[in-house]
């Protein structure tokens, strides 16, 4: 009988956002992250893929409300980072996960 391998507990954080936050976050992920993947979510079961060069374009049409999250993939500081930014009623969530 083998051991079960111990698992890196997954890291997961949780802020909420305003206009601002959601502009300065999609900023800098575009100006330093590697690698960056963005899915949109266009209505409730719904996602197209975009480029990097499309997230600042994402993160603009999320503010204007054409859109109802993003999801961002990307390698920073070593490590694969899944961010997910979502309206909220007069605000945003963000949700971001580290992957391995």
């Amino acid at each position: 009988m083998s051991r079960p391998t111990k698992q890196k507990p997954i890291k997961l954080v949780r802020k909420r956002l305003d206009d601002a936050g959601v502009e300065a976050h999609i900023d800098a992920l575009a100006a330093g992250a590697q690698a960056i993947e963005v899915r949109i979510k266009d209505a409730a079961a719904t996602y197209s893929s975009a480029t990097a060069g499309e997230l600042v374009d994402a993160g603009r049409r999320l503010r204007a409300g054409e859109i109802a999250a993003i999801q961002i993939r990307f390698f920073q500081d070593d490590a694969w980072w899944c961010d997910t930014v979502m309206r909220v009623r007069d605000d945003y969530r963000l949700v971001r996960m580290r992957q391995g």
